[in-house]
C-alpha cells in the first residue's frame, strides 16, 4: 500500500506533526526516513510520538522497500529532499508529497514561510511535479492547499 501521506520536515517529529497532522488521519505508524539514526534518536522519536502509532527509522531504500510492500496505513516522513530523491530512485511509489519545513541555510532560497529550496532541490521537486506527484507546500493542515507546480514550473 502506498503511504497514506508522505511529508518532508527537516525537523521530523515535532508539535506540528503530532498535533496539526496526525489527528483525523487514520494511520497505523510512522515510518521516518533517516539515513543515520543512531539509539537516542530512534528513542526521542519514540517519545515524541502518541503510543497507539508504530515507529520505524529506515534508510531510504529500506523505506522504499517497506512501503511499497506494506499492508499498513503509513505516514512517511523525510528529513530532506535527499533522502526522498533517494527513496525514489530506489522504486517509492508516491501520488503526492507535501513539503512543509525545509527551512533556511546558505544556498538555500524561500520558496514558501518555511520552505527554502537550493536549485538542485528545485530541479527535484519539478522532476516530481512533471512525474504526476502532487507536491503541496504548507506547514500545516489548517493553511491553504500550495500546489507547487505553477510556482516552480514558473522559475
Amino acid at each position: 500500500m502506498p503511504a497514506v501521506f508522505a511529508r518532508v520536515d527537516d525537523r521530523l517529529i515535532h508539535g506540528q506533526i503530532v498535533q496539526g497532522w496526525l489527528p483525523g488521519m487514520k494511520l497505523d505508524e510512522m515510518v521516518v526516513v533517516l539515513e543515520d539514526a543512531d539509539r537516542l534518536s530512534k528513542d526521542l522519536m519514540r517519545l515524541a510520538l502518541p503510543p497507539e502509532y508504530g515507529l520505524k527509522v529506515l534508510n531510504a531504500g529500506e523505506a522504499a522497500g517497506y512501503v511499497n510492500s506494506s499492508a499498513s496505513r503509513v505516514f512517511l516522513l523525510f528529513e530532506n529532499l535527499e533522502s526522498l530523491e533517494a527513496a525514489v530512485k530506489k522504486g517509492l511509489n508516491l501520488k503526492s508529497i507535501n513539503i512543509g519545513g525545509l527551512h533556511y541555510r546558505e544556498g538555500r532560497d524561500k520558496i514558501l514561510r518555511d520552505v527554502y529550496l537550493t536549485p538542485k532541490e528545485r530541479d527535484f521537486v519539478k522532476k516530481l511535479i512533471n512525474g504526476g506527484v502532487d507536491v503541496d507546500g504548507r506547514s500545516v493542515p489548517a493553511e491553504p492547499h500550495t500546489n507547487l507546480k505553477d510556482m516552480l514550473c514558473s522559475l
